[in-house]
């Protein structure tokens, strides 16, 4: 998987997972970019919970793996080490929020 950066010079999400309205809305309003929802995908840990709804959030060893894959850029990036995510049996993004 190649890192791709938009016109800004900030990494784009590949884009590919659905939103509900809930998600879209809570990701906006919590500002999480796109990209960090498909890290959680790629590099979280992922849990099952009932009725085949899923949760991906970073363990150390899952963010050691997405730190080593992003390098020194990871810097800029370590405040999302607390987000977390909810799929629908579907796939598409319940809600997404901050671990306090």
């Amino acid at each position: 998987m190649a890192t791709q950066f938009n016109e800004r010079g900030e990494i784009r999400a590949r884009g590919t997972l659905r939103f509900s309205h809930h998600g879209r809305t809570r990701r906006q309003q919590r500002s999480i970019p796109p990209f960090v929802i498909d890290a959680l995908t790629d590099y979280g840990d992922e849990r099952f919970l009932e009725g085949g709804v899923r949760s991906f959030g970073f363990s150390k060893r899952g963010w050691k793996r997405f730190a080593e894959y992003m390098g020194q850029a990871i810097h800029a990036y370590e405040k999302y080490r607390n987000v977390y995510l909810v799929l629908a049996e579907d796939g598409s993004v319940i809600t997404v929020a901050w671990r306090h």
